[in-house]
């Protein structure tokens, strides 16, 4: 069993200065400050440009917080649940670093598509939530935050992810993506720029499913290949002390539709299953990707009216 060490919020956010950012898709970076002094992430599509992801150095057994700080998961607070002595958060994607694609109509003509992106969902990727949500990240994958409330130290012993459930289909995927050659402007004549954001405070963990079935699971284990030398399971927390987990899914490759579910362990107890609470998620690895730049040739600007309001476009990839 692994005890983790502690720091001070000072040295933790000395560190995240110089090794723990980490940039998503893109590489712009913005990072807000809690009033707890914990970093949280925060992502935009303006001015993002692409980098590679850099591997984060610091010791994450360092990352302890006392008490159990909000965290910026998504635009709310998560709600938690206790189990057998720890709060845990229940689980969700990273939504400023998930990145997901928008389905759109498989029988659209040759032309522009109007999409139904808002000016603000187009300034800060994690306003945009589609649904369902197509092909999302799950290198970054879902977050946990995990509190010791009480006078007694607790011991997670283990973390799992599984498949509760796959729908698989077949045929055709259309998507457009906000991210990746972003939807075009009619009032600005420019596509949306990349997206960037980054992380801190973290601990990446990663479960790599054995297959796509229902009911396949794996532990989530150091994911240092990937991002860090995240640490192994068991550990104990501290009283009054907490620790934020990314753990990242590995392993689904068949087109369909995928619900997931947690399974957490602590004080050697059997788990207790937590389902994330952002709900199913569509893998289409063949999928055909309209985008905004297809818009911005002569032949298709010709069909696409002059507007002094934001309103957005996708076109179909060049045959």
């Amino acid at each position: 069993m692994r005890h983790v060490r502690r720091r001070s919020l000072g040295v933790i956010g000395v560190a995240l200065t110089l090794g723990m950012f980490l940039s998503g898709c893109g590489g712009a970076r913005t990072t807000t400050r809690t009033t707890t002094g914990r970093r949280v992430a925060a992502a935009s599509t303006a001015a993002a440009t692409d980098t590679p992801l850099p591997t984060a150095t610091t010791d994450p057994a360092t990352v302890e917080s006392a008490g159990c700080p909000p965290i910026g998961l998504g635009p709310v607070q998560p709600q938690y649940a206790m189990v057998d002595g720890l709060n845990i958060s229940i689980p969700q994607r990273w939504t400023a670093l998930d990145y997901p694609a928008a389905l759109m109509p498989n029988n659209e003509p040759n032309a522009p598509y109007q999409v139904p992106l808002t000016a603000s969902e187009a300034q800060q990727v994690g306003a945009f939530h589609p649904n369902p949500p197509v092909n999302p990240s799950l290198a970054t994958g879902y977050a946990l935050q995990v509190c010791n409330q009480t006078s007694a130290a607790h011991t997670l012993t283990s973390l799992s992810v599984s498949i509760a459930s796959f729908t698989p289909s077949s045929g055709p995927v259309t998507i457009w993506h906000l991210c990746q050659d972003g939807p075009y402007d009619a009032a600005t004549q420019q596509t949306t720029g990349g997206c960037g954001g980054a992380s801190g405070d973290v601990d990446w963990l990663a479960a790599t499913l054995p297959n796509d079935s229902t009911g396949a699971t794996a532990p989530a284990i150091a994911n240092a290949q990937v991002h860090s030398n995240g640490p192994n399971l068991p550990f104990a927390i501290g009283p009054n002390e907490s620790i934020v987990f990314l753990v990242a899914v590995n392993g689904l490759t068949s087109q369909g539709t995928y619900t997931l579910s947690f399974g957490v362990s602590v004080d050697g107890a059997a788990p207790t299953p937590l389902t994330p609470s952002d709900g199913p998620f569509l893998i289409a690895p063949s999928a055909t990707v309209w985008t905004g730049t297809a818009c911005q040739t002569a032949a298709m600007r010709a069909h696409i009216p002059p507007s002094s309001q934001d309103t957005y476009y996708v076109c179909p990839p060049a045959s």
